[in-house]
């Protein structure tokens, strides 16, 4: 493990503790009154741009637009999206291991590199495919959605030009979760929505239309952050607004969720959380390792029931 790995514990140890104080003292009270005096005077605690009104799905117009500004480096390994092309090192076992879990794998295939043959995945808000095609690498036929045409423009020309081998193993589609749940409902072996429930207001609606569109026995992964001080710490704090290698006004606090909320939701639409994993990301050496720990960011594993 990681050396970094000791700091990051005592960290998330402090700002457990201030957590607590916070509650306790009502200093969440003072932190929003101030922000809402002074802006973002409590760094990307509230997200304070313009919100739809009366939204009817997971889209926001503000949340593809700030997304769509990242098109140019999305593909970059070496640039903002650094850490999202290693990712892959967590998010694919996630899914292999859960399917092995289920059954839908056979555990002697969990480590060939086609592992995922014959298995059909809805990836929710795609952006410009990379895990798509880090799944459709270990064989699975991947359908992505995602309501941002600057991602799935992206998406597609990176298929047609850098990745020709997975064409006959991908598609993309300009749409919603929801709105493609309405004529997929029950369709697809595994969803997969990964790094999309902190840029959504509308959460409930999204996890039920993931939730719809698998078929019965199928599972559902979720990758996420936290909604803790350490997760804010190090994806706001850190990330947007000391390193700046991601662009400030990419996270807020407030859309973070736990997996306990997560786990909730999803129940109410017959999917039972089965599994709970955390990550850790080492900067230095790029490289994501699983972990106990959920306080910063996680992987969910859930199945719909039969």
């Amino acid at each position: 493990m990681s050396p970094y790995y000791g700091l990051y514990v005592v960290l998330g140890l402090v700002f457990k503790l201030a957590e607590i104080v916070i509650r306790v003292l009502k200093v969440n009270l003072l932190m929003k009154s101030l922000e809402a005096r002074f802006g973002n005077f409590i760094i990307g605690l509230n997200d304070s741009r313009p919100k739809e009104s009366a939204p009817k799905d997971s889209v926001s117009k503000t949340e593809i637009d700030h997304l769509a500004k990242m098109v140019h480096c999305w593909w970059d390994k070496n640039g903002p999206a650094k850490m999202l092309h290693t990712f892959y090192q967590v998010r694919v076992p996630l899914v292999v291991n859960g399917l092995v879990e289920t059954g839908r794998i056979a555990k002697g295939d969990a480590s060939k590199v086609d592992s995922l043959d014959g298995v059909r995945i809805l990836e929710a808000g795609c952006g410009g495919g990379v895990l798509a095609e880090d799944l459709a690498q270990f064989g699975a036929y991947v359908v992505g959605v995602d309501p941002g045409i600057e991602m799935i423009d992206l998406a597609k020309k990176h298929l047609d030009t850098e990745s020709v081998d997975l064409k006959d193993r991908i598609e993309y589609h300009t749409t919603t979760v929801e709105e493609h749940a309405k004529k997929f409902a029950g369709t697809y072996d595994a969803v997969v929505c990964s790094e999309v429930m902190e840029h959504v207001d509308e959460k409930e609606s999204i996890l039920e239309a993931c939730v719809s569109c698998l078929k019965p026995g199928g599972s559902l992964f979720i990758t996420t952050e936290s909604q803790t001080m350490l997760a804010w710490f190090f994806f706001i704090i850190i990330s947007e607004y000391i390193l700046r290698f991601i662009p400030k006004g990419t996270h807020f606090y407030e859309k973070f969720v736990s997996a306990d909320t997560i786990s909730s939701i999803i129940s109410k639409y017959g999917c039972v959380t089965h599994k709970v994993h955390g990550f850790f990301y080492d900067r230095p050496i790029n490289t994501w390792y699983f972990i106990n720990n959920q306080d910063c960011n996680y992987g969910l594993h859930a199945v719909k029931n039969k």
